[in-house]
Formats: C-alpha cells, sequence, structure tokens
C-alpha cells in the first residue's frame, strides 16, 4: 500500500514531471531529429542518446525528486516506526523498490519514443542497458538519501537544476562524443572513473562492437558499491556518538 502510494504520488509531482520526464524526453526527441537531419543518426549515436537521455531523467528523479521526499518525510516516518509495526527497515525497502519502478518508468519512455520515431530497433542490448540503468538509479537514489537526510528540503529545492545537472555531467562520459583531448576533457574523465557512468558507456561501446562485457561490467558493479563506504562511515561515526553519549551519561550516573 505504501509503495502504492508513494509511486501515485510523485506521479502527480510536477518537480518529477518536469525533471524527470517532459526534460530528458523532449531532449531525446530533438537530438534524434537533428542527427537524423545531419544523417548521422547510427547504431553507436542511437544507443548514446538513449542512455545519456535516460541518465538525465534518473539523475532528476534519484537527486532532486528523492531527496526531497526523504527531507520532507523522513522524521515523520521514524515518529511512526517508534509507533507502530512499520519499521524504518522496511521503509527504505519500500523506498528501493519505489526508486527501482520510478526510473524504469523513465527509461521505458525514452526506449518507446525511440521505437515510435524509428531511431531504434527492439534487441536483447536494450534490456541490458535499462537493468544496468536502474543499478545505476538505485546508486544516485543512495546519493540522494544522503542528500535528503541533511539538507533541508527548502534548499534542496531551491538547488534542484543545479545539483541535477551536476550529478548528469558526472555520469556522462563526455570522452565517448568527442575527439577532443583537452585539458577539461581528460580532467573530467579522470574524476568520471570513480563514478559508474564512465564504465557503463563503456559497456555501451562494447554492447556495439559486439565485444566480452565481463571487465567492464565488474568495474561497473564495484563502482556502484563505492557508494556504500560513506554510509558505513555516517554509520560508524553515529555509532561512536552514541556511545559517548551513553558513557558519558553512565558517567554522571
Amino acid at each position: 500500500m505504501i509503495k502504492r502510494l508513494d509511486i501515485k504520488d510523485t506521479f502527480r509531482n510536477k518537480r518529477f514531471i518536469l525533471f524527470t520526464l517532459i526534460f530528458p524526453l523532449a531532449w531525446y526527441i530533438m537530438i534524434v531529429n537533428v542527427s537524423r537531419s545531419a544523417g548521422i543518426l547510427n547504431e553507436q549515436n542511437a544507443y548514446l542518446w538513449v542512455t545519456i537521455a535516460s541518465i538525465i531523467g534518473i539523475a532528476g528523479n534519484s537527486i532532486v525528486t528523492f531527496s526531497k521526499k526523504i527531507s520532507d518525510t523522513h522524521q515523520f516516518y521514524r515518529l511512526q516506526a517508534q509507533t507502530s509495526h512499520y519499521s524504518m527497515r522496511r521503509w527504505l525497502m519500500d523506498q528501493v523498490v519505489v526508486q527501482m519502478v520510478l526510473n524504469l518508468s523513465i527509461c521505458l519512455v525514452i526506449l518507446l519514443s525511440g521505437l515510435v520515431m524509428h531511431a531504434i530497433t527492439p534487441a536483447v542490448n536494450w534490456l541490458i542497458l535499462v537493468t544496468l540503468l536502474v543499478v545505476m538509479g538505485l546508486y544516485l537514489s543512495v546519493i540522494g538519501f544522503l542528500i535528503g537526510i541533511f539538507v533541508d528540503g527548502k534548499t534542496i529545492a531551491a538547488l534542484s537544476m543545479p545539483l541535477s545537472m551536476g550529478f548528469g555531467v558526472l555520469m556522462i562520459r563526455w570522452d565517448s562524443m568527442t575527439s577532443s583531448t583537452s585539458t577539461i576533457i581528460n580532467m573530467l574523465s579522470g574524476v568520471q572513473k570513480f563514478f559508474p557512468g564512465y564504465y557503463l558507456f563503456d559497456i555501451v561501446q562494447k554492447m556495439i562492437q559486439n565485444k566480452q562485457l565481463g571487465l567492464s561490467l565488474s568495474k561497473y558493479l564495484l563502482s556502484c558499491l563505492l557508494i556504500f563506504l560513506p554510509l558505513i562511515g555516517i554509520s560508524g561515526w553515529q555509532f561512536w556518538k552514541n556511545r559517548v553519549k551513553q558513557i558519558d551519561e553512565d558517567i554522571k550516573l
């Protein structure tokens, strides 16, 4: 019930509609038409445009919409966990399912648009790509969760566009779209190696070339798992603070 209500409320959210559906879809339609007019709409670009449009939408949902929701509701659910059988763990698992459904919806909207516009053709590789994009959505949702916990809702709303575009830039591998070897591109690529988007585009390139995905897939999954390091650090810090507080209280007694 909670999951269904969350999904329904999110689809009614104007911020979700604007940043995660309308904006990436409009960008995708525009770039496909421009590429077709310029005669450069090939298989490689078809994969790139779908991937980039999906990342734009997923970043908007996971970083902006989700963080705003967490900021507005986590105190309520924390109180509910103390007064009912609906635990924080169950709430977090429900949020994972909700985010997977929302991010999958974003990818499917982009894919269906590509099929309608005859920019792409059905293939198994699209299922693999969508699965990897949903995994990236979970990675970005963890970041959105942390933002929602530590930043208030008004600040998130004010920074919604910079947050969405900033993480979108980090997830999109720019050296795959340009032959430029400028210092800025090289520096950005060096930073992006710490994020899963860099390896996702490597996987896309190997899909197009029909090469083995094993090594790139391993790097992609490993980079996604790195997001748990700050979570472990925060949990450890919180445990240490609570332990010190408990020791102080015992000394006073």
